[in-house]
């Protein structure tokens, strides 16, 4: 019974994971820009701060995707997330006209 009721628990909790980390463009941290993690169904959002840090927090783990909005585009990446939240130094370059984002 105890061995059901275990299994049973461990089937309905949740698993969490998350990221945290900053955005730059060039030498430049970016405030106030939306970063979007995907995973699966679940979504999360947040701005970065006046230090262009961030932390995202989502119900899920292994492989997400994390976007940003900066100046009418959406580049992204994908991510691996896990129970423990990851670091990710996030940086945008832009190439013919369009934003790509890389990790450091």
């Amino acid at each position: 019974m105890f061995t059901q009721l275990l299994t049973l628990f461990s089937l309905s909790a949740a698993s969490f994971g998350g990221i945290s980390g900053d955005l730059r463009l060039g030498d430049k941290y970016l405030a106030d820009v939306k970063v979007t993690l995907t995973c699966g169904e679940a979504t999360a959002e947040t701005t970065t701060d006046a230090n262009g840090s961030f932390r995202l927090t989502v119900k899920g783990e292994g492989k997400c995707r994390v976007t940003v909005s900066y100046q009418g585009q959406t580049p992204g990446l994908d991510v691996v997330v896990f129970d423990k939240p990851a670091r990710y130094r996030l940086i945008l370059e832009q190439a013919d006209g369009k934003y790509l984002l890389k990790r450091v």
